[in-house]
């Protein structure tokens, strides 16, 4: 039958292209698609013989359409994967320039669901067990601070707690090649520390006790009190203030005179060019793929706050300041409600002990620049931790790191 190359086969309206190899209209091409597996309409006469006649191309009745679509030549084993309405609306495009698409690439239609393919080590995951960890701070968070401490007040006693001037190592030892074992040594050392210094802050302890972590028997119930609920949260946030005030401390003491250099406060120091990481353990994608969305790689971009604090060069006391106020301010903001108000009313009471120490103790009436400077340290953090987010949440979409965890709270906002 001849028939204008621009109309479609089935029922004489304009075509959109190639559907199960005949040129056809959208239309008839998806009613051949639900029809033509369904025996329904194949066994059905004629519903009306005077509109339906043999061979006319128009609106038939769906059994006349039907066949009329097998008069044609459609057939479902001829699905055209590499047809696309846009690219032949008229007879002036060739079905040779096609526009690049997903289906044309792979050769697949665009519903077909891509997935990595399951292999040997496709579930496996390296598990970070940290209950001896949660068990010793529970412990230490119970038992209290390790030294009896006489203060005029709260901030002071954090700051003797802590104190960075006389507690930050001067030995250096470097992990030129990060273990596992070598990462697993610095959690300790900052969730236990972190703990430790808790105990010094009076108003901490006075939480409830029936918040506080509890013991059955001889087993230990992890009880998610407010004490182990902000010590989850704001210990790697305290380390990553601790980095930048070690390294200010050591840089003035003259041990990291290279900018490259970044130590911790107990004494581990990073050469940033030279560091190396091994990734077998959290991962099983390539280092390069994956080492811009460690946490420790991230948190190199904080390095840049370590010259502003050589030259304020914070006492002890505005350090346990720096770090309060970091960390409150991180847990009230993560866990909104109950414990955001606690954490206001910490921040509330080491704010005006820090007012006392600059009217009583330096003698300093106006120390709101200082103040600010030491504060915009603090912002960059926070800034950094928010603006990382979106890196975490890529390395969770394509599933980058194998790692699981037996306490996920004590690794939010870390990638792990």
């Amino acid at each position: 039958m001849d028939q204008n190359p621009s109309e479609c086969e089935v029922c004489g309206m304009e075509s959109q292209g190639f559907h199960f190899s005949v040129r056809s209209c959208k239309a008839c091409a998806a009613f051949f698609r639900r029809t033509a597996t369904s025996s329904k309409w194949a066994v059905k006469k004629c519903e009306n013989p005077k509109r339906c006649s043999p061979g006319k191309a128009g609106y038939q009745c769906k059994p006349c359409r039907l066949k009329r679509c097998y008069e044609v030549g459609m057939d479902t084993k001829k699905f055209q994967f590499n047809r696309d309405g846009l690219a032949i609306s008229s007879s002036r495009r060739s079905t040779n320039n096609l526009p690049k698409s997903l289906e044309i690439f792979v050769g697949r239609p665009d519903y077909v669901l891509f997935v990595t393919p399951a292999g040997p080590t496709a579930n496996l995951k390296t598990i970070i067990d940290v209950s001896f960890l949660v068990e010793k701070a529970s412990k230490i968070l119970l038992n209290g601070p390790e030294h009896v401490l006489v203060a005029r007040d709260q901030l002071q006693k954090l700051a003797c707690g802590f104190s960075y001037l006389k507690s930050t190592s001067t030995k250096m030892k470097q992990f030129a090649h990060s273990t596992k074992e070598d990462v697993m040594k610095i959690w300790e050392f900052y969730f236990l520390t972190v703990a430790k210094w808790l105990t010094y802050f009076d108003e901490f302890q006075k939480l409830e006790q029936e918040i506080q972590v509890s013991f059955l028997l001889e087993k230990m119930k992890w009880n998610k009190g407010f004490q182990m609920q902000i010590l989850l949260a704001i210990w790697h946030v305290w380390g990553r203030l601790d980095k930048l005030l070690a390294t200010a401390i050591n840089r003035r003491r003259g041990i990291c005179r290279t900018k490259n250099l970044l130590t911790l406060s107990n004494g581990v120091i990073i050469d940033m060019e030279k560091q190396e990481v091994d990734v077998e353990w959290m991962t099983n994608f390539p280092p390069e793929q994956v080492l811009t969305f460690i946490d420790g790689v991230r948190a190199r971009e904080l390095t840049k706050e370590i010259d502003p604090l050589v030259e304020l060069a914070p006492s002890d006391i505005e350090s346990a300041y720096m770090l309060a106020q970091l960390c409150f301010h991180y847990a009230g903001k993560r866990f909104p409600g109950k414990i955001e108000k606690i954490c206001d009313h910490f921040q509330d009471i080491l704010a005006a002990n820090l007012h006392d120490h600059y009217q009583n103790d330096l003698k300093m009436e106006r120390y709101s620049g200082r103040l600010a400077k030491l504060m915009k340290v603090n912002g960059a953090v926070q800034k950094n931790i928010w603006e990382n987010r979106t890196k975490i949440e890529i390395a969770q979409t394509f599933d980058l790191f194998s790692v699981g965890h037996s306490h996920p709270e004590m690794f939010y906002d870390t990638g792990f």
